[in-house]
């Protein structure tokens, strides 16, 4: 979320491999670099196998012996050959690679084979050849996501040339040259090296968040600072000479990779001093001022002022976007005296890198008028006036400030984002219509009009800043919009309305209409949730609440929907708290008699808290667990858990039950009424079936733990946050609380799910070896 106002504007899922330039550098970039995990120097290269002596291959002829070194020439051919066949057994087979042991013999065997390749080859191919092979094996291998493979066997190769106990971290520019470039950097091999190097940073970087997605481990974060400090130290000996301005180039874009993770996970003051070292290098290298670099340095401007932002030092931000704009305008002077553009392109050019630029910020429709020059880019003034990178959608209320004049200007901003709404988008039927086109697209081309995903930004501010009114008229003419498209993105901002369309009465608990009025063709009392296509569960259950709608809802729009078109994460997850935090004090309310079994199933069976603790298990299932707070996976697991087990072996828990054989159905023990709840499909199933399926979440739910304690645990062992704390009385200078048992509520829980999956699996157990024997009688 920090680089929300940064990324809004720049190329989507940008990564060192994706990013496209807006115009060939003057020498083409190598293709894809990357490299592994864990550094060269550490040398841990476990795949690796021991090397073979090579005394019989260095009695084999060279190369050379066959005729000249061209695509005829045999050594060459079967070199190539195998190589192929390899990275085509790869492609092919990687995908069969399901189990973690299929996966480790897969890479063993790939790690294995092209490790004999280059050791039979290698004494025999000439040197520039061989080299310039293992950089394009490591780049193939990159496509395919095999960081480690090209880290440890193509480009760790080529460096190990050069000295291993070289440390970049602790080096200066002319140590660093003395050791990667001791010919200076007009030999042909300099640009192999740089080529190895971005590899060898590309690949780490991979494969720390391959381990670690969203960086919750604070080694992953100082690794990516020990990456960035690398690029930097490459990209400051390549500055000085212009024909290696593509190392300049790929570095700004590897170093905005990095970062954008870091502000997105709340480490913005890191990632300041790089980003602005990338949009210093964009200045000073000479072939990069052109006009088609541009875009991509107020991209790297922008993110700079995103920074400055995020740290609180809005002053910086706006004097570094003046600063900015400036630096611009200087270009478009030197444009106008010598251009061999046209002057249309050079014009597009400038207007997408203004308008990246989000200070200095407007509030009123005068002020808008005055400096922007269609309803397109006025728009996006609303957007980033509004946008907080650091509230979340469902964090709803106004503006928290003790100014009030601060709170006149966001109601200007939302009054000023309806009128250009209604007058740009509205169709000749009344309602609103939208172009394909982006809002980047629309403002370059100076268009008086908005797109979708302009709209649907605004109508969630509108949800976060409580205008209802504003919000419930525009999301539902948004939703009947965006139910006429199939693409992927209008499924997903359909359900995301949809779902704050669902949660709203729950919030809008005193039905405040807000400060900005409805689009005028709204009716006033006129709903959209009726509208909304509900699971089909929620007809069967027979609950009018909202809080049983909102359950159905978020049921359907993630369980019954591709992964393309899932809601936002975000929303989701707090949506999952939320109505968790309801389930428990309904689950808590549950009075049932443990004496009698019938009685409990039928109580059970026709409760609309256990439906709801069905559904949100069932939520928490389809999306990842890290990404859901561990505690409450475990809670409901503990709870859902509890009840499979005590309809799968009654005679533990209840007196009536004695008779009651056990493998008979659950559902045959229910007589339900005619209109009531449909029951469970968990209720259905036989006990052997219902304890089977408690193992199994317990299980799930265990394995989410200890994923949570390997992410988020420091070098010592301890938790990065979950700790006790104790309050000390007998200091004199009052009470100071001291953090003791680390890790004490996760370790309970988690002792907690260990007991009751082996005591479910000791019941499962006794149930299966009765059956064996009752078939054998």
């Amino acid at each position: 979320m920090a680089a929300q106002g940064t990324c809004s504007t720049s190329p989507s899922n940008l990564s060192p491999i994706s990013v496209s330039p807006p115009g060939p550098p003057p020498t083409p970039p190598p293709t894809s670099t990357a490299i592994s995990k864990t550094p060269l120097e550490s040398k841990a290269s476990s795949l690796t196998p021991q090397p073979r002596s090579a005394c019989r291959e260095d009695l084999l002829p060279l190369a050379v012996f066959y005729g000249p070194l061209d695509a005829k020439n045999p050594l060459l051919v079967s070199c190539e050959k195998e190589i192929q066949e390899l990275l085509g057994f790869m492609k092919r087979k990687k995908a069969l690679a399901t189990t973690e042991e299929k996966k480790h013999e897969f890479h063993s065997r790939c790690a294995t084979s092209l490790f004999n390749i280059w050791t039979k080859y290698a004494p025999r191919l000439p040197a520039a050849y061989y080299n310039e092979k293992l950089l394009k094996v490591g780049d193939e291998l990159c496509e395919m996501k095999e960081y480690k493979l090209a880290l440890l066997q193509c480009y760790g190769r080529y460096l190990q040339q050069f000295s291993i106990k070289f440390d970049e971290n602790k080096a200066d520019v002319n140590q660093f040259k003395t050791v990667f470039f001791p010919k200076g950097f007009g030999d042909k091999t300099a640009a192999h090296t740089f080529h190895a190097l971005n590899g060898k940073n590309i690949c780490n970087y991979q494969l720390v968040c391959d381990s670690d997605t969203n960086l919750q481990n604070k080694e992953s974060v100082i690794q990516c600072l020990h990456i960035l400090s690398s690029l930097r130290l490459i990209m400051q000996v390549a500055l000085p000479q212009e024909h290696l301005c593509w190392i300049i180039f790929n570095g700004t874009i590897y170093i905005y990779t990095i970062c954008r993770k870091l502000m997105i996970i709340g480490h913005s003051s890191k990632a300041l001093e790089y980003l602005l070292w990338a949009s210093m290098c964009m200045e000073s290298s000479v072939p990069l001022l052109s006009v088609r670099y541009l875009t991509w340095r107020a991209t790297l401007y922008a993110a700079v002022c995103q920074c400055y932002h995020d740290c609180q030092a809005g002053i910086h931000g706006e004097a570094f976007a003046r600063r900015a704009l400036a630096k611009i305008d200087e270009l478009r002077q030197l444009e106008l005296m010598s251009s061999s553009q046209s002057q249309e392109d050079s014009r597009r050019y400038y207007t997408e890198a203004t308008i990246k630029l989000p200070w200095p910020r407007t509030i009123t429709e005068r002020l808008l008028d005055e400096m922007f020059d269609s309803t397109a880019s006025r728009f996006l003034a609303v957007l980033e006036a509004l946008s907080d990178p650091n509230r979340r959608t469902l964090q709803t209320g106004p503006v928290v400030t003790d100014e009030v004049e601060v709170r006149d200007v966001v109601s200007e901003l939302f009054i000023a984002g309806k009128e250009l709404l209604i007058m740009s988008n509205t169709g000749a039927d009344g309602m609103l219509d939208f172009p394909k086109s982006s809002l980047l697209q629309l403002i370059i081309k100076r268009k008086n009009v908005i797109s979708v995903d302009a709209a649907v930004k605004f109508t969630k501010l509108a949800f976060t800043y409580e205008e209802w009114s504003l919000f419930e008229s525009s999301a539902g003419q948004l939703i009947d919009f965006l139910r006429r498209r199939d693409d992927p993105e209008s499924k997903k901002a359909e359900k995301n309305l949809t779902l704050l369309i669902a949660i709203e009465p729950l919030i809008n608990v005193k039905r405040n209409k807000g400060l900005v009025f409805p689009f005028e063709n709204y009716k006033e009392g006129q709903t959209y949730i009726n509208k909304i296509a509900l699971h089909d569960t929620l007809k069967t259950c027979g609950y009018s609440e909202d809080i049983f709608r909102l359950a159905a809802t978020l049921y359907s729009c993630v369980c019954d929907s591709p992964q393309n078109a899932q809601p936002d994460k975000e929303i989701v997850v707090d949506m999952i708290m939320f109505l968790w935090q309801k389930c428990k004090l309904g689950i808590q309310r549950i009075n049932v008699s443990r004496n009698d079994y019938a009685k409990f199933t039928q109580k059970i069976s026709t409760n609309k808290w256990v439906y709801l603790l069905w559904q949100i298990n069932e939520i928490i299932h389809c999306c990842k667990m890290e990404d859901i707070d561990i505690v409450m996976v475990a809670e409901v697991t503990l709870r859902l858990s509890e009840i499979l087990e005590s309809l799968g072996n009654p005679r533990r828990k209840f007196k009536k039950s004695l008779d009651i054989p056990l493998r008979k159905e659950t559902s045959e023990l229910l007589e339900t009424p005619k209109g009531s709840v449909e029951v469970l499909p968990m209720l259905k199933k036989k006990p052997e079936e219902q304890l089977f399926l408690a193992y199994e979440l317990l299980d799930k739910a265990i394995g989410g733990i200890n994923l949570n304690c390997m992410i988020a645990a420091l070098p010592n062992g301890t938790s990065v946050i979950d700790h006790c704390y104790t309050t000390h009385t007998h200091y004199t200078d009052g009470d100071i609380c001291k953090p003791v048992t680390p890790n004490s509520f996760i370790m309970d829980l988690h002792l907690e799910l260990i007991q009751a999956q082996h005591r479910i699996a000791v019941v499962l157990l006794d149930h299966l070896q009765g059956c064996c024997l009752t078939d054998v009688a």
